[in-house]
């Protein structure tokens, strides 16, 4: 009975401290601070040797990125042919972000293939409609334009 009472004493005086420290606000760390923090089990680190505007441009990336979530974009380039197909891809993204500034354009390879998308819509006819605008401006793109469905960035716009 003695070891009872004693246990249960020490767990009331506990409970207290334990729920105290669950309340304390944590800063937030950034991704940087995380990586580089003390491993709990091995005890290790691991230290980054970086410029200053490496983590700003991180953290301001992370603070307006918005939402991913399942959408469309308009392919507008695909292409295997080793020797020209990044130089064309590049080549489009930056004619398209000069006549779109304010939407997306991304190039990506997927081995064998270079592709040009550009937009985050959420409908089909937002990608349709935008297609119109697209091909009215570059109707040599007609034979390769069409729409696809892929993880886009919805922003608080």
């Amino acid at each position: 009975m003695k070891y009872l009472t004693a246990v249960l004493c020490l767990v009331s005086l506990t409970l207290p401290l334990i729920a105290q420290e669950a309340t304390v606000p944590e800063t937030k760390k950034n991704t940087f601070e995380i990586i580089s923090s003390r491993d709990s089990i091995s005890g290790g680190t691991v230290t980054v040797h970086q410029d200053k505007r490496i983590e700003r441009i991180v953290s301001d990336n992370a603070a307006g990125a918005g939402a991913i979530t399942h959408g469309y974009r308009v392919q507008v380039f695909s292409s295997n042919v080793q020797r020209t197909a990044k130089e064309e891809a590049f080549a489009l993204e930056r004619r398209l972000k000069e006549s779109f500034p304010d939407i997306g354009v991304y190039v990506t390879y997927s081995s064998p293939f270079w592709k040009v998308r550009i937009g985050n819509f959420q409908t089909t006819g937002e990608a349709r409609a935008f297609t119109d605008e697209l091909l009215y401006l570059y109707p040599r793109l007609r034979s390769t334009t069409y729409t696809v469905r892929d993880r886009i960035i919805i922003t608080g716009k």
